[in-house]
């Protein structure tokens, strides 16, 4: 009989990064008209149930899948085929359990969530309407946990992007129709979409699932461990994991809770009742100088920032949880038969290929935040909070596979620890920051950009000590930093100048936390394409000024090449051109 079919570390990773870009662009394809339909106060509605339907879906599902593919790893590494299927029937009663559960306390609890800890009445539907997609997402993702334990991304692969499809057509489709009625319905109907999709993937990992049962073995070279023994040991690695991805997840939660009542401590003064009224839009009337911001002007302060600045924030560390997925089964299965050589050689190259992944997208959208949020939205009141949350991005990225690292290697309470800590750290400084008038709502991604780089610091001090991987500063820090230095410098030039010759907005690498004037947006259709048009230009030349500072710097190691799908055709390529050593 034949296993299912596997891939590489970087193979399976690969498959989930193209995965991973479908999903995003499908993504854009959704945010961006939504953004257009709901404005600032349907979105903060959105954002709102969703960003806590994302905490209850990380409380209730992040240690599981997780637990289930190390497990599932370690069980195909010792050959014990027949113990893999019943740590997934395991699972799937934990998380149906779990999911419903959730389901239920979303559902009944919607009211006292929009009315009493959001001070936003008009999220409740949103809430209502999202809470049952916990229930179908917990239960497929104990299928992609045992997935991934076969290092077979591709069902995986297969069932993000057929949600995110129904997302987009059923999220718009209610958000469009249903804004003739109220912007309360038309944000519940756009958020439906996202539990209509976790039931189609849901379907599909099934199918998956039963199609490859027949084909797979079902033998054990040794006795299978029981069921309440495999139920002790999911949660065993479940529970600290949980409870760590609970933390990161608070995050969001956090700026959910605090932004809008820090904002609405701030005495409004005469400069920020400029930024109020002329670059945020907000009527006069509700940012009376010397009264507190007032409940609306907080809605639509937040609102620019998650549903503009943070929907492209997320998106390189999106794409970096591919490299996590993959890591935890290659470095499990690694340490179950004692490869230490090979968890080195594993953590090395993935630590350094998130770091040269990372670094271009922070540069690069620190410096372009003004001309992606025109072609995007046509709406630039994001761009300094854009431009500073985009300096996070890499720390991010190392904190996502750093975790899966160390959870890995089954020390799955370290991150615990340092994401506490990074988390406890987020709260006071949002409590702090945002509240400061100078500051207001940047204070948000500069408590974000803290909070992620103390984690990512204490994940790597960690990982240093446990798995003693060669950390060379000059390859994993210095080579990929001037390469991305490089490529942004080049960048603004190359937007600039064919931003003057098109006749279009400039690049301003200014951060104004109290900016007085109206933003360049909105701009006429004709401005917007020409935008568009210097904005591929820029990206072009930024894409070749980057890989071609990367191999000529030598950041890019032959292992790391090798692991690529044609990995070995390609280092020979580059080898023959004496373009890799």
């Amino acid at each position: 009989m034949k296993e299912i079919k596997k891939q590489s570390f970087m193979e399976g990773a690969a498959v989930l990064v193209v995965a991973h870009l479908v999903v995003k662009i499908i993504g854009a394809c959704f945010k961006i008209p939504l953004a257009n339909i709901l404005h600032e106060t349907g979105m903060a509605f959105f954002t709102r149930a969703y960003n806590l339907y994302a905490a209850m879906f990380v409380m209730a599902t992040a240690g599981l899948p997780v637990a289930v593919s190390k497990m599932v790893s370690e069980s195909l590494a010792k050959k014990n085929y027949g113990e893999s299927k019943k740590i997934l029937r395991a699972a799937v009663i934990l998380l149906t359990i779990i999911g419903a559960a959730g389901t239920c306390v979303l559902f009944f609890g919607a009211r006292p969530f929009a009315e009493g800890a959001f001070n936003s009445p008009g999220s409740y539907l949103s809430i209502v309407a999202i809470s049952p997609a916990i229930l179908f997402i917990s239960m497929l993702s104990a299928f992609r946990g045992y997935f991934q334990g076969h290092s077979n991304m591709i069902p995986t692969a297969y069932s993000e992007v057929l949600e995110s499809v129904a997302k987009l057509v059923i999220g718009l489709a209610g958000a469009y129709f249903l804004m003739s009625v109220s912007v309360e319905l038309a944000a519940a109907g756009a958020v439906f979409g996202v539990t209509l999709g976790g039931l189609f993937a849901l379907l599909l990992l099934v199918f998956f699932y039963y199609k490859n049962k027949r084909s797979t073995p079902s033998y054990n070279t040794t006795a299978a461990r029981s069921t309440s023994t495999i139920f002790v040991k999911l949660l065993t690695i479940a529970v600290p994991i949980t409870i760590g991805a609970a933390v990161m997840s608070l995050t969001n939660v956090i700026d959910t809770f605090m932004i809008g009542n820090r904002l609405q401590a701030i005495s409004v003064t005469p400069d920020l009742f400029r930024t109020l009224t002329e670059f945020f839009g907000v009527n006069p009337q509700d940012a009376m100088v010397g009264a507190n911001i007032s409940h609306e002007a907080a809605d639509v302060m937040y609102g620019s920032y998650s549903g503009y600045a943070m929907s492209l924030f997320n998106l390189p560390p999106s794409i970096v949880t591919s490299i996590s997925m993959s890591i935890v089964p290659a470095i499990s299965a690694a340490l179950a038969i004692s490869n230490k050589s090979q968890a080195r050689l594993l953590t090395e190259s993935s630590i350094r290929i998130t770091t040269i992944f990372s670094l271009p997208c922070a540069i690069g959208l620190a410096v372009l935040s003004t001309p992606i949020l025109i072609c995007l939205y046509n709406n630039a009141r994001a761009q300094d909070t854009l431009t500073l949350l985009s300096l996070a991005i890499v720390f991010v990225c190392t904190v996502s596979v750093s975790t899966a690292i160390l959870q890995a290697a089954g020390h799955v309470f370290i991150p615990v620890r340092n994401m506490l800590i990074g988390g406890l750290f987020k709260v006071v400084s949002n409590y702090v920051l945002i509240a400061v008038p100078a500051l207001n709502i940047g204070g948000a991604p500069v408590s974000t950009f803290c909070c992620y780089l103390l984690i990512a610091g204490l994940n790597l001090m960690s990982i240093k000590k446990i798995i003693k991987p060669n950390f060379n500063v000059r390859d994993f820090i210095i080579k990929p930093f001037i390469s991305a230095l490089i490529m942004g410098l080049i960048v603004y030039l190359s937007f600039n100048v064919a931003a003057g010759l098109l006749g279009c907005p400039l690049i301003d690498l200014s951060v104004q936390f109290v900016p007085q004037n109206a933003p360049v947006t909105p701009v006429l259709s004709s401005v917007r394409f020409k935008t568009i048009i210097a904005l591929g230009i820029s990206i072009f030349i930024g894409v070749i000024a980057y890989g071609a500072a990367i191999l000529l710097l030598r950041a890019v190691q032959k292992e790391d090449i090798e692991m690529l799908p044609k990995g070995k055709k390609i280092a020979i390529f580059l080898q023959k051109h004496k373009i890799l050593s």
